[in-house]
């Protein structure tokens, strides 16, 4: 019998985490200016996102922008775990885009990247790539290498937050059917209250790294920003909506061009399932620079 090819069969593997996707060369060399196709999308999936739910993004991208290469960084929950082990691994993205961008631009120049980030999971991978990145210009011979990652536009999916309990025990009960999640749920919430005390205290050196990472984002200082978009909703179960918008605010207040779009009842990672057309419109329009809510 024949074997099925997987979902990101395309795409070239530069290690478990990493994958790229290259278009023809033909469809490349038209993409001549930001009002047609990004030159690279960089895709950072949420913790655990299974590749067949992945590729549904990155085909929407081929569809929309078929000159753009994609680059996607995974996240896993053994990695999301061990905070100071995520630079090293999406490290291997660096080379993918400075061969992208071998000129270092501005924050002043049109963006030619375009960052799709969903959940903690991947705002873990794009703050820890701003971390990997400048440290490989410093290692860099020479010391000609751009240390902050390209002039780029952002789309924020279902994140940031901080680190609460209550959304925890939810991340940690996911998926689990009603009599193992009711088995499981002492010693979920034991850990989850345990582990929100010693962030409160510091003790043993416990640090909120989701308040981290999304402090690293509202940074002018890591990054080349032109314009990001929050793509939130109340329903988000994982997320609290009120913590995107005051991370919003955060950015706005440091000068930060920010747009809300606030979805109805859609669930965490969830909105483009929701309301495709105006997911995508919401992307599209980020891209452009189309002023938004």
């Amino acid at each position: 019998m024949a074997t099925k090819a997987k979902p990101l069969s395309f795409m070239e593997r530069l290690s478990p985490q990493v994958s790229i996707y290259r278009p023809p060369a033909s469809s490349l060399s038209s993409n001549t200016n930001n009002h047609g196709s990004p030159k690279l999308i960089l895709l950072a999936s949420w913790t655990d996102a299974i590749d067949s739910h992945i590729v549904k993004y990155i085909a929407k991208y081929q569809t929309v922008y078929p000159a753009s290469q994609v680059l996607l960084i995974k996240s896993t929950t053994r990695v999301f775990f061990k905070p100071t082990r995520i630079p090293e691994v999406v490290a291997p993205a660096i080379p993918a885009i400075r061969a992208c961008f071998p000129e270092p631009s501005s924050s002043t120049t049109p963006p030619e990247l375009l960052i799709h980030i969903f959940s903690n999971g991947g705002s873990s991978s794009i703050a820890s790539l701003y971390q990997a990145y400048a440290a490989d210009a410093a290692s860099a011979t020479g010391g000609d290498q751009d240390p902050l990652l390209p002039a780029h536009t952002t789309i924020i999916d279902s994140a940031p937050s901080v680190y609460t309990a209550a959304e925890a025990v939810v991340f940690f009960t996911l998926g689990l059917s009603t009599i193992p999640r009711l088995l499981a749920l002492p010693l979920i919430y034991a850990v989850t209250y345990t582990w929100g005390v010693l962030i409160a205290t510091g003790w043993l050196g416990f640090r909120d790294w989701t308040r981290i990472w999304g402090d690293a984002h509202n940074d002018p200082l890591k990054n080349k920003e032109i314009r990001r978009t929050y793509i939130y909703s109340e329903k988000d179960g994982l997320i609290n909506y009120k913590l995107v918008e005051q991370h919003a605010d955060e950015a706005e207040a440091k000068g930060f061009e920010v747009r809300r779009e606030k979805f109805v009842g859609s669930e965490h990672v969830a909105h483009a399932r929701k309301d495709e057309g105006r997911y995508w419109d919401v992307v599209r329009t980020t891209w452009e620079g189309a002023v938004g809510g």
